[in-house]
């Protein structure tokens, strides 16, 4: 799997130079400056928390007008006095040409600049089967379409772990398909 990018000019060149994914990777770069999450599941709340630990302010960017992590998680992003939720929102520009400076985000009726130090993207995986699309099934979003016991379409092909379309994609169901 690869990361899901915003798509926006320059995200590519940004990438490593004020724009990341992996927030034990890179988290420690931010200590006391500003940054923005853009997602609002699980992987966004747990990337908010841990860099409000580190950082002056974490803005939590999320497109919808709720967030879609767990309940236990949105309480503890709750309490952290350090985070702004800002809902309705999307990432519509990248300031900055070698290195992030700010974001323009927009609810649809005005765009807002955020001065920030960096960004973290955690709005979700793509899968990397483009390969098999000749082979075997894939769905719309190009995940390996396979019943219960990771059959494929294909006799004698199986699929398991998370290029499969299912619900739940971490390792524990990964392990579970392979066994």
């Amino acid at each position: 799997n690869e990361y899901r990018r915003l798509g926006l000019p320059n995200e590519e060149n940004l990438i490593g130079n004020g724009i990341h994914f992996c927030v034990s990777c890179d988290g420690a770069f931010y200590k006391d400056k500003v940054v923005a999450v853009i997602g609002g599941g699980n992987t966004a709340i747990v990337t908010s928390e841990a860099l409000s630990q580190l950082c002056k302010k974490v803005y939590l960017v999320q497109n919808l007008e709720f967030l879609t992590a767990e309940k236990v998680l949105i309480d503890r992003i709750n309490k952290r006095s350090n985070v702004e939720i800002i809902y309705n929102s999307v990432v519509k520009k990248l300031n900055g040409e070698d290195e992030l400076e700010s974001i323009i985000i927009s609810n649809g009726k005005e765009e807002k600049e955020l001065k920030i130090d960096g960004m973290f993207i955690s709005i979700g995986l793509v899968p990397q089967n483009d390969f098999l699309k000749d082979l075997i099934n894939l769905s719309e979003n190009k995940f390996i379409i396979s019943d219960n016991d990771c059959h494929t379409n294909i006799e004698g092909i199986f699929v398991a772990g998370d290029c499969r379309d299912k619900k739940v994609r971490q390792i524990t169901t990964a392990t579970n398909d392979g066994t």
